[in-house]
């Protein structure tokens, strides 16, 4: 399936009850680097007009694009646009290393790839260095707009490497 992401990256964070409010499944992470807390939302469909991350001036970070489902599909055609492709199937890490590197290299367009691990949660591959990092050891491995979360974090020009830490605040 292959779907619109809006994501806003920004510094305080927000009542869970902001997430919950939207139509389309959302996700409201906390991500943790070089001892500041990050609140990342990122929402299925277009994020509406005036609508920021928060209505303090805390977002530092936008990001739309484009993520879909990287195993087979009838709609094969939306992957080779797509900006986030992410597995829905945990392995262990090794075959998912293997898993991401097959996928970014068939992909050269996709700038993030992700996939839930079997052990617990996730392997990323960012699709400039095709390096595959291990996150997100406390979000399910049914939570795929993490994959967007972790997009806007590198167009917002941070690296995965930094990441301290990732936690769930809210799900859907």
């Amino acid at each position: 399936m292959m779907r619109f992401v809006s994501v806003r990256l920004g510094t305080a964070l927000p009542c869970p009850r902001t997430a919950q409010r939207d139509v389309g499944p959302a996700l409201l992470l906390r991500i943790r680097a070089a001892g500041r807390d990050y609140r990342v939302l990122a929402r299925a469909g277009l994020t509406g007009p005036g609508d920021p991350l928060g209505a303090d001036g805390t977002a530092v970070a936008a990001d739309e694009h484009f993520a879909a489902d990287a195993g087979p599909c009838l709609q094969d055609r939306w992957r080779a646009c797509a900006d986030v492709l992410h597995d829905r199937h945990p392995r262990p890490f090794a075959d998912t290393v293997r898993r991401l590197n097959d996928i970014t290299a068939a992909h050269p367009g996709c700038r993030l790839a992700a996939a839930p691990l079997a052990e617990g949660g996730w392997a990323v591959a960012d699709g400039t260095s095709r390096t595959v990092v291990p996150l997100a050891h406390r979000v399910p491995a049914g939570e795929p707009l993490l994959a967007s979360c972790l997009h806007a974090w590198l167009v917002a020009g941070h690296a995965l490497r930094d990441i301290e830490d990732i936690r769930l605040l809210h799900g859907t």
